[in-house]
């Protein structure tokens, strides 16, 4: 799975910073672009994740997915909503502090959709998944009101 994910995600830069023309504007949507004509919706600023709402279904948040990313290094896969999600998960876990993931973008853009997928990861990786059900339900359930704001 991992020289699948490897060979899939040749297209353009994974990581903006690494791109030669780093200043430029054309240059980062022209390979945000690339990525995205070839369903590569995750792209790195450093740390920041940037994702692509393709408008349709990608096999791309299984249970293979999940444990691909799983306790690996954040730089050591390509960009996805999972390994966000791990280093998330890891630091709140390993260092016992609360952690804070931003999901920002237009209306439309993905964003309940991506606290879906973190959530699942979450729930597939805690020993405590009730509480994260319920923690999807509420999150769920205020979405609308979030919207709004």
């Amino acid at each position: 799975m991992e020289n699948e994910l490897h060979r899939r995600d040749h297209l353009g830069v994974q990581d903006f910073v690494l791109l030669e023309d780093y200043k430029s504007q054309d240059a980062f949507l022209n390979n945000l672009r690339k990525r995205f004509e070839g369903n590569l919706i995750y792209t790195y600023i450093g740390p920041v994740l940037v994702s692509v709402n393709p408008y349709h279904e990608l096999d791309i948040y299984n249970q293979k997915f999940i444990e691909t990313y799983r306790n690996v290094n954040f730089y050591e896969l390509p960009p996805h909503v999972f390994a966000i999600a791990d280093a998330s998960y890891r630091s709140m876990r390993g260092e016992n502090h609360d952690q804070c993931i931003l999901i920002s973008g237009e209306s439309g853009a993905g964003k309940t959709e991506a606290s879906k997928k973190i959530l699942q990861y979450i729930a597939a990786s805690s020993t405590h998944s009730e509480d994260v059900e319920r923690v999807k339900n509420r999150l769920l359930q205020s979405n609308p009101i979030l919207e709004v704001g």
